[in-house]
Formats: structure tokens, sequence, C-alpha cells
């Protein structure tokens, strides 16, 4: 995944951390730990892999920090599937946090990630320096997927099918991301844009090959009955909203919403950008990351993003 032994994120420390509960989660640190810390709260569709550009841009200035979500990739299966809740998730980070020392950051969150930093946000907001809105939402997000009301009731069948036939779903998700012709297929339906850097997409891909996909659907049924929409309008640190306006599964709307109720936060639109942005356009990301540091005096720095930016 997010090895560095495979050269993907240079410098790269994989550790393990027990949560009170005794699930043993994933996590990955990079930079001095007296450094401005920045979160990256992954989504369901990856691993920190899916910052790997963010990582660059950032450099070895920041103490950078993310984790696998309890099930998921490289964390232990929870005994008490209960726990898979975004209010766990939170939770999970909370204890992270202490762990490392880290005070106060900057949250950076794409897809569930978001709404992951919404629900923290809610339980320690005094932890928060900045906010960055990657292709996600608030909550709820199964009344807003592909902009049809109708998703409210197929994605949760969807995701029962998936539950009870999970061994099936592993077996075939590990043959399709073989497949030479799956992200052809993806960009051919407007799901992953045409600059997609194919070799995160694909280190992406083959993180859904041994998927325990039975806490895969029921993290994501608790993703869809989460909602921290109360939150938004308590936030008063520099926030940045970031979205594609292909973007099937948080569509523009959500993100407009959410800025409209977050004083003082602004949005990028990418023009051409699906739910893949961070690896689809990372020079128009890191330009908004890089404006939304340098409101933040903790983490402000002379030198930009840009410089060290990938274009697509």
């Amino acid at each position: 995944m997010c090895d560095n032994d495979a050269g993907m994120i240079p410098d790269l420390e994989r550790r393990r951390f027990v949560t009170s509960d005794g699930t043993s989660l994933a996590y990955q640190v990079r930079g001095p730990a007296s450094a401005p810390a920045v979160v990256l709260s992954n989504g369901l569709g990856g691993t920190c892999e899916a910052y790997r550009h963010i990582y660059k841009a950032l450099g070895t200035g920041y103490r950078i920090l993310s984790w696998d979500y309890r099930g998921l990739y490289d964390s232990a299966r929870p005994r008490d599937l209960a726990t898979l809740e975004i209010s766990q998730q939170a939770r999970d980070l909370d204890a992270l946090l202490e762990h490392e020392k880290i005070d106060r950051a900057l949250f950076v969150g794409w897809s569930m990630g978001v709404q992951v930093n919404f629900e923290y946000f809610g339980l320690r907001p005094q932890r928060f320096a900045g906010l960055a809105a990657i292709n996600g939402t608030y909550g709820s997000p199964f009344n807003s997927a592909l902009a049809s009301r109708l998703t409210r009731y197929i994605i949760p069948a969807v995701l029962r099918l998936m539950q009870r036939q999970h061994k099936l779903i592993a077996r075939v998700t590990t043959r399709s991301v073989a497949w030479s012709g799956l992200l052809p297929t993806l960009q051919r339906l407007g799901m992953v844009s045409p600059t997609v850097d194919t070799e995160v997409f694909l280190e992406l891909s083959q993180g859904f090959s041994g998927m325990d996909f039975d806490v895969y659907a029921r993290t994501m049924q608790a993703l869809g009955r989460h909602d921290a929409r109360q939150v938004l309008g308590n936030i008063r640190v520099p926030t940045a909203i970031i979205t594609g306006d292909k973007d099937l599964l948080t569509p523009v709307f959500t993100a407009e919403k959410m800025v409209r109720q977050i004083a003082g936060a602004t949005l990028t639109v990418i023009p051409g950008g699906t739910h893949y942005t961070p690896v689809e356009y990372p020079a128009v990301v890191n330009a908004a990351l890089e404006a939304l540091l340098a409101r933040i005096p903790s983490h402000a720095r002379t030198t930009g993003l840009l410089g060290a930016a990938v274009a697509p």
C-alpha cells in the first residue's frame, strides 16, 4: 500500500497502534515531531497513496499522519463490528493523535475522510488549525450521490448484497483489478478523468485485492447513516472545499452547501475532476492547499507547494 520499501511515498514510517477495544490499527507518519502537523484522513477508495502528490508537495517540513480505518487495508478487523460507525473512527483518530502527541493540526480529508474530520471537529474543535475537504460531504451521502433521489434506496440494497456475498465480491474484485481494461472502462463511464495518474490509480486499485468486503460494506453503511451537518456552523478555522465538477459520488451542490454554512470557507471546483481529483489534478488541489496554508499562521511557509507539485 503505502510502503516506503516500494518507493511510493519516500521516508514514510509504517507503525501500529492498539486501540482501547484491542483493535490494531495501521498508521503512517513522516516528518519531524516538532514540525507543524497535517492529518490526512483517507477515503474508502484508497490508502494514503491517494495523497501521494500532496506528500510530495508538502515535503519534509510538516509532521504528516494518516491511518487505515479499522478492518480495512492493513488495519485489523474489530471484534465488535458495531464499532465501524463514523463516531468510533473519529475516536480512533483522537487516540492516535494522543499516542503521537499531536495537539493541533491541519486536517485534510478526501471522500469518507471529510465526514470523519467533521465528526472529529465536533469532538475536539480545539485540535483544528485548519480544514480541507476534498470530494466529500458533511453526511447522508446516499441522499446526494449521482444527484438522484433513487440512490438512497439503491445503494443500501447494493451494500446489503455485498455484505451477504462478500466472499464472491472479493473474488470478482481481485480479478477485476488485475484486468488491464479496468481503468479505460472507468474513464469511458466518466468515473475517472483521462488526466488521472495511472500509476497511483492502479496502486489504489490493487489495495482492493484481499479486501474484507463484509467490513467494507458495513463501513459504507455507517457512512450512509452519518450526518454532521450540525457541526458546520460551528467551524471557525480556515477551511477549503475542493471538488470536481464531474464528481458523481459527492456532486458540486454538496460542496456549495458546505461553503454556505462554514464561515469564510473557500470553494475550488475543478473542471473535469471526478471523485479522484487528488490524483487527477494534483497541481490544482495543491494550489488550493497552498492558499489554505497561507491563512494558517502556524502552518504558513515562505516557499509554496506548486514548485513540488506533480502536474497531471
